[in-house]
């Protein structure tokens, strides 16, 4: 595990943008508005032979008034918690402010080694022009530019002399899961329940995560890296700058991630934005599994009734697993963990040879793909998910409904459920 580094201040101080400078991409999202932030994000930092994993928080709130405030402080002190050495950033424009002094009292309480960054320090600027940071304490000044990146290369240093790096063993395998959905849907608290800590700020306001939200848990010998994200609305919808790049940063961490939480809310049923968003899961050959949530409102016959409904209406998506979970009451984990799981090695199962060879000699007998087309074998290539080459004599002639068939039965023959196979049908070589 990577030495761990807090990035801490006051609302509006440059954090992102901070952070964004060290782990070297726009991983945050970075506004003039105050509060963007509200959940802990991480990121790893590379600089030279070193890495360590840097934890971005929201606006420290000295004294909190709404339920939104006290969870946002609540995950700065985790953060501050989990670090072996913080960030304190200040304001350099803006000079010294109480809410910064507050901060340092508490990171002195907890004993924890600090560094006190002054943010938007211009290059010409004089470090006894910030004469008066010096009563945070901590080590010495470190004037930076998170928007122009000057002052980074001592900051580093300093940095990786104050942590302790161990040996690095050989990599375990990381699975990257995505938790999506619809704003409100549970999503956050899910991602606590699993956790089983205060990872995500939780609240009943409709987007309260903004950015994509990290988590590493280790689950059978493998790292989980669970991502909670942003409510994925209808572009109509998206009318603030901060919706617009939450949506953006969704968007990638799908293209990034393997399998795909979908969180339905029962009590809400299935929407066109689900199925959408289902639609481009497969699209993409990630893994998916339905997460039924919030059943703790229902009793069982009610229960059964709104499931037999959400069947209808994923009519067509019958391959694919479903799980029931309450997020809140922390009912059902064990077996989405053990549904993601066995997701895992389904997606990446290899099929024998000599199966496969009994198999297309056993389909083709019941179902001819055609007069003048035969199909010689199947090819499983390297990767997950699967793909398979259908070698044929006329691939250009094989039907898409004859393609589904051989699909269909592929993944019941050999237990592929949940997994987006995919069959691409190839010329037989000549032989020489």
């Amino acid at each position: 595990m990577n030495a761990v580094v807090a990035l801490v201040g006051r609302p509006n101080v440059g954090k992102s943008t901070l952070f964004n400078r060290l782990v070297g991409h726009r991983e945050a999202i970075t506004l003039k508005t105050p509060g963007i932030t509200r959940d802990r994000l991480y990121g790893t930092v590379h600089w030279l032979s070193k890495s360590f994993t840097l934890i971005d928080t929201g606006g420290f709130i000295p004294e909190p008034e709404q339920p939104l405030e006290v969870q946002m402080r609540r995950q700065v002190q985790l953060a501050i918690k989990d670090a072996e050495l913080v960030l304190l950033a200040v304001d350099g424009k803006e000079g010294l402010h109480p809410s910064d002094e507050a901060l340092a009292q508490t990171l002195r309480k907890q004993a924890k080694p600090y560094i006190v960054v002054v943010n938007k320090s211009d290059v010409k600027t004089a470090e006894w022009e910030h004469h008066s940071f010096h009563v945070l304490g901590g080590a010495e000044l470190f004037l930076v530019s998170a928007e122009h990146g000057v002052g980074f290369g001592d900051l580093l240093e300093e940095i990786c002399a104050r942590l302790t790096f161990g040996e690095e063993g050989e990599p375990r395998p990381e699975v990257k899961l995505l938790i999506a959905g619809r704003p409100n849907c549970g999503k956050s608290t899910l991602l606590n329940a699993i956790v089983g800590e205060e990872r995500a700020v939780v609240d009943e306001v409709p987007g309260t995560t903004r950015d994509p939200v990290d988590t590493y848990l280790e689950v059978s010998g493998r790292i989980w890296r669970l991502v909670d994200t942003a409510g994925l609305r209808r572009r109509t919808r998206i009318k603030e700058n901060v919706e617009y790049y939450a949506s953006t940063r969704l968007r990638r961490a799908l293209a990034r991630a393997q399998i795909i939480l979908l969180l339905i809310d029962l009590t809400e049923g299935v929407t066109r934005q689900d199925k959408r968003l289902a639609a481009e899961v497969i699209g993409r050959r990630k893994g998916l599994i339905f997460v039924l949530n919030k059943i703790d409102l229902f009793d069982s016959q009610a229960l059964r009734n709104r499931i037999e409904g959400l069947s209808y209406q994923l009519r067509g998506m019958e391959s694919f697993f479903r799980v029931l979970v309450s997020g809140k009451k922390k009912k059902g984990l064990d077996e989405l963990i053990g549904t993601v799981t066995a997701l895992v090695e389904k997606r990446s199962q290899r099929i024998p040879k000599e199966l496969l060879g009994e198999f297309v000699q056993k389909v083709t007998r019941e179902r001819p793909p055609g007069r003048r087309t035969k199909i010689y074998r199947l090819i499983q290539k390297e990767g997950a998910p699967p793909l398979f080459l259908v070698e044929t004599n006329k691939p250009d002639e094989l039907e898409e409904n004859y393609l589904r068939f051989l699909t269909n039965r592929l993944r019941d023959t050999f237990d592929f459920t949940g997994t987006n196979l995919k069959l691409q049908p190839t010329q037989r070589p000549r032989r020489r």
